[in-house]
């Protein structure tokens, strides 16, 4: 009689593991995916910093029109083009 209660009770205890592991393992492939990323975007976001750290080229460099500023006219370009609004320039930032 007390082997059948043991059978039974490490039975219910193998239900409750497996439930248990059902519920985790979304979440376990979550974590593994985040760590296959985890090398580019560590790439990324130093790339980043460095960018930041560079900063804005500066105004005085003849070869690089300002920010925000009319620049050389693409190959393809008809004119048109400036006569809508410019867009403004890329700001490089992290908020990690």
């Amino acid at each position: 009689m007390t082997s059948e209660a043991t059978v039974h009770s490490l039975q219910a205890a193998v239900h409750q593991r497996d439930k248990l592991i059902r519920q985790l393992q979304p979440r376990a492939e979550l974590l593994q995916d985040i760590c296959r990323r985890r090398p580019p975007l560590a790439g990324l976001l130093a790339a980043l910093a460095e960018a930041e750290r560079l900063g804005p080229v500066p105004a005085s460099d003849p070869g690089h029109p300002s920010p925000g500023g009319p620049g050389p006219p693409l190959a393809n370009s008809t004119g048109e083009e400036a006569d809508r609004d410019h867009l403004q320039p890329a700001v490089f930032g992290t908020t990690v």
